[in-house]
């Protein structure tokens, strides 16, 4: 079954993105509605991804990046290791190979606010349409069909992970 989740800056030049479990059209009417169901960070030199629950928040994933230039991710959690890498030096795309070593890409076109991630026989598992009139939202990001946590964990960061990168590009 698809899912549905809003992501949101958490402040005006924050690394942190709050993650709502459906779509909202601002933070605020979000925050009126819904506690974020999770919060990615990827500021300096770490990433993390926490999941909000009843006792408290629960670290999900947590790495580091590596290398001067940020290209790859190294990503602890749910018992295992993985890493998630820029996928070309003029490209904003990533990818990554989750805990059960499916391969999977982020796939960034030009100028589309439409981003995709396909698994290695090209199936759209995931796509995030991002918002450019709005300054904290990020985008929507819909997820084709039912997956483990430690997927879901996965494409989430990621999906930060590429929205910083396009940005980034953006600036400079």
């Amino acid at each position: 079954m698809p899912a549905t989740f809003t992501l949101f800056n958490k402040g005006a030049f924050s690394q942190r993105a709050l993650v709502f479990d459906r779509d909202f059209k601002n933070r605020s009417e979000a925050l009126e509605n819904a506690e974020p169901l999770y919060l990615v960070n990827t500021k300096w030199s770490t990433v993390e991804i926490l999941h909000n629950t009843v006792t408290g928040p629960k670290a999900l994933l947590s790495g580091n990046y590596k290398g001067w230039l940020k290209r790859s991710v190294s990503l602890n959690g749910f018992g295992s290791n993985t890493l998630a890498k820029r996928t070309a030096v003029v490209r904003s795309g990533w990818s990554f190979v989750d805990f059960t070593s499916n391969e999977f890409t982020w796939r960034v076109s030009g100028w589309s606010t439409s981003w995709t991630l396909t698994d290695v026989n090209g199936s759209v598992v995931a796509k995030l349409t991002r918002a450019t009139l709005h300054r904290n939202k990020l985008g929507t990001l819909e997820i084709m069909e039912d997956v483990p946590e430690s997927l879901l964990a996965l494409i989430l960061v990621t999906c930060k992970l590429v929205h910083q990168t396009v940005v980034d590009g953006e600036r400079s």
